[in-house]
């Protein structure tokens, strides 16, 4: 009876963290844009390797959640790092709602990259960690 009891305090304990836990692994989605209304799934935080290409998706979609073509999404490095990274291209069209540039940086440390879609601005942030060993 006391473990009955036990796992009544237990289980709901676990549901809940559980459920944070996914929702804090959910995408961060930006929107709706003006003045087509999209919605902006960006990518995560990143680490990359210096010199080594990281590939960055954005995925466009209308209000109903349908993938959305031929929509502009700007990538740009800010100034403060622009001699020390950069995107390529800089600017894309989604195609099946998705958008994808190459960022690549010459230098280690904390860097941002700006994407905008219409009137919507966000700040990724990547870590840039120096080469890997060689043995």
């Amino acid at each position: 009876m006391r473990q009955c009891a036990l796992c009544r305090g237990v289980v709901p304990f676990l549901l809940i963290g559980w459920g944070l836990m996914l929702w804090g692994c959910r995408p961060t989605v930006l929107g709706p844009t003006m003045p087509s209304g999209y919605r902006i799934e960006l990518p995560e935080a990143s680490q990359a390797l210096r010199s080594h290409p990281l590939a960055l998706t954005v995925r466009v979609s209308d209000m109903a959640g349908q993938p959305v073509d031929e929509v502009l999404v700007h990538f740009h490095i800010p100034d403060a790092w622009a001699t020390r990274a950069q995107v390529d291209p800089p600017t894309v069209a989604t195609r099946q709602g998705q958008a994808t540039t190459t960022f690549r940086a010459r230098a280690s440390g904390q860097l941002m990259v700006q994407i905008a879609v219409e009137d919507r601005t966000a700040n990724i942030p990547i870590t840039v960690v120096g080469d890997t060993p060689r043995f």
